[in-house]
């Protein structure tokens, strides 16, 4: 009890003190900031309570965590922090504390003004600097891409409970695509229209990006995309391949009221929901584009929450990949693809975080853009209500549990339930439900312990699998207020709401991560990866976020991982870090990875997709190669 009273009071004293620093913004942190791997290992440790699966946090959430760190250790009979570790914290808090006038350390200019309602507007600007490169024994496979992304953003507080951000970004990128040999890879029939007779197939054509690590690369323009060789191009229909440019909007206004028991954000930025780990996310992943959505917080108890989104998904550009797959002219007439991709999405989840439990579980929905009061309402059940209104949409279950043990670490479980049709008592209770195309869902599970006598040192490890048709959804034909198909595959502007990783594959990630010095943080990484080919004679059906299932004998197909086609497997090595240059006053952060990819496939001997179960062996041809590279990443930040 005296130990508590201690914490209490000099958490209060802190956060009482840096009233006059710090702006106490609600905007958000943005997730690429290392506190957030800072206020991880605090709860690995017990240094501070249970944080929310929902990011990103806004300042003042990050600022109370850290104060109550500090709080905590200091409340202690022995020391609970090493100095660096005091030093890191203490830097961190440096970082948010803005002081009237001009920062050259910031790059900005802070205003707050003298009035009864407090107002504020930190005016500053950033830039982030990228390269990579990789170089294969196939020196037909070497490669090399950049991304140039200046900001100019505002900042600040209306009053005391309503803050704002305002990010004007430039892009200029360069992300070379090399399509992949064989034949293209087959992502469902025209069954969906009136007069085609469901014979004939949709392809897309499949690419590698080799610049870049496996899964790595992300999309950083937002809608057009304006090539550096030909500014006439269109800007939709585009990628940046030999370099283009571009630019967007990044903004939120949140609020909070009741003593934080209430917030709510409006606003476009890059969010991660009920991940266990970091980019582990199977639900709402930090690897997502970001889109705008209005979101919100209810927290009533300390050990309970309730949090709601639904948004506006974004366009895919990707007509390079996808051509008129989703227009059937015999049917509607000639569409625009954009209007195929008209979805808006809804997520709501619980938390229930007790002494050493966490507990969180969810529904989400991708819907055709509508007025559609049920997926507004945070309390209704999406699923039940979607059966209710005629089982339109594509709908999934989630949820986590974890336990941690103070001091050690965590274990977690995952479960995202894209779709499930149910037991067979002729196949068995575990065999059709592991073997059923149409059982579609991704499953995880890990540990994340603290490394002792290291500064703020974690490892972690994790499987996941993603199974066929994860995240993609049978095709809608006229759903309300449309007059034509949409597809509601789960995701925006091209890329996976969820995992990173895309249907019919499975990883183990294994991640040591670490802060020896005040202004470095270092890690060492390794990914085994196997996912199902999406190219050449035996391309796996289900292995692309655009596949379909088709309606017609799908409760009798069933999936062998491994053993139904070709399949590429990854072993991945990296090491990397960043270097802050603050202490020598210089606004400059210095990140980087260098790393090596072996891959090869596996083939198995018969007819791919064939309902059963083959034998497989390594292949090394041309359009299944053996390969291997070194990739090197690296990049600047300036202000950040």
């Amino acid at each position: 009890m005296k130990r508590l009273l201690s914490i209490t009071v000099c958490a209060a004293l802190f956060v009482f003190s840096g009233a006059a620093l710090f702006a106490q913004t609600y905007a958000a942190v943005p997730l690429e900031h290392p506190v957030y791997q800072i206020i991880t290992q605090a709860e690995l440790r017990g240094l501070c309570r249970a944080m929310p699966k929902v990011k990103p946090y806004s300042e003042k959430t990050v600022i109370n965590a850290i104060n109550e760190i500090i709080a905590a250790s200091d409340a202690s009979d022995t020391p609970l922090l090493s100095k660096t570790e005091r030093d890191i914290l203490f830097d961190t808090l440096e970082r948010f504390k803005r002081k009237p006038g001009k920062d050259g350390l910031r790059g900005g200019y802070y205003y707050e003004g003298k009035g009864k309602l407090r107002t504020t507007a930190d005016l500053t600007f950033k830039a982030d600097i990228f390269a990579s490169g990789g170089i294969y024994n196939n020196k037909d496979d070497d490669q090399w891409g950049f991304t140039f992304l200046p900001t100019v953003s505002v900042r600040g507080d209306f009053g005391t409970q309503l803050s704002y951000d305002f990010n004007l970004f430039g892009n200029v990128s360069r992300a070379v695509l090399k399509q992949n040999p064989g034949k293209p890879y087959n992502i469902g029939k025209w069954w969906f229209t009136k007069t085609e007779d469901g014979s004939a197939d949709r392809t897309i054509n499949t690419y590698a990006n080799k610049a870049f690590f496996p899964f790595s690369y992300r999309k950083t323009w937002d809608g057009s995309v304006y090539k550096i060789g030909d500014l006439t191009a269109s800007g939709l229909e585009g990628w940046c391949d030999e370099g283009a440019g571009g630019f967007g909007i990044n903004l939120e206004i949140a609020a909070s009221a009741f003593d934080d028991k209430i917030f709510i954000r409006f606003g476009r930025l890059s969010r991660e929901w009920a991940g266990m780990d970091k980019g582990a996310s199977l639900v709402f992943g930090g690897a997502a584009h970001p889109f705008l959505a209005l979101e919100a917080e209810i927290s009533p108890f300390s050990w309970f929450s309730l949090s709601t989104l639904t948004g506006i998904l974004e366009f895919p550009n990707s007509k390079y990949i996808v051509g008129n797959i989703y227009n059937s002219k015999k049917d509607h007439g000639d569409y625009d693809n954009a209007a195929f991709f008209q979805n808006a999405y809804s997520i709501a989840m619980l938390e229930f975080d007790f002494k050493h439990i966490h507990i969180d579980f969810g529904t989400t929905a991708v819907w055709p853009k509508r007025f559609e009061l049920g997926y507004f309402f945070p309390l209704t059940d999406k699923v039940f209500y979607q059966n209710n209104i005629g089982d339109l949409d594509n709908i999934a279950l989630f949820g986590n549990i974890s336990y941690t043990y103070p001091k050690i670490g965590t274990v977690w479980a995952s479960l995202f339930l894209d779709e499930f049709n149910g037991f067979s008592r002729v196949t068995g209770l575990l065999g059709d439900f592991i073997h059923a195309t149409r059982n579609m869902y991704a499953t995880q599970v890990g540990m994340k312990a603290s490394i002792p006598f290291l500064p703020f040192t974690t490892i972690s490890c994790r499987y996941t699998k993603i199974e066929p048709f994860c995240y993609t959804h049978t095709a809608i034909n006229k759903a309300p207020w449309y007059s034509h198909y949409i597809t509601e595959a789960y995701m925006s502007a091209g890329e996976n709401l969820g995992y990173y990783l895309p249907p019919n594959s499975d990883e183990l990630y294994i991640r040591v991560e670490s802060s020896p010095l005040t202004a470095l943080t270092a890690h060492l990484e390794y990914q085994f990866i196997r996912h199902g080919a999406e190219h050449g004679g035996q391309a796996v059906r289900g292995s692309s976020i655009y596949s379909e299932l088709d309606p017609e004998g799908r409760d009798a197909m069933r999936k062998y991982f491994l053993h139904d086609g070709a399949y590429q497997w990854f072993h991945i090595v990296k090491i990397g870090g960043e270097y802050s240059l603050r202490k020598f006053k210089v606004p400059l952060t210095i990140y980087g990875d260098v790393g090596f990819v072996y891959s090869y496939f596996t083939v198995i001997d018969g007819t791919p997709n064939n309902n059963e179960k083959r034998d497989y062996h390594i292949a090394d041809t041309s359009e299944y190669p053996t390969e291997f590279g070194a990739i090197v990443s690296g990049g600047v930040k300036l202000y950040f």
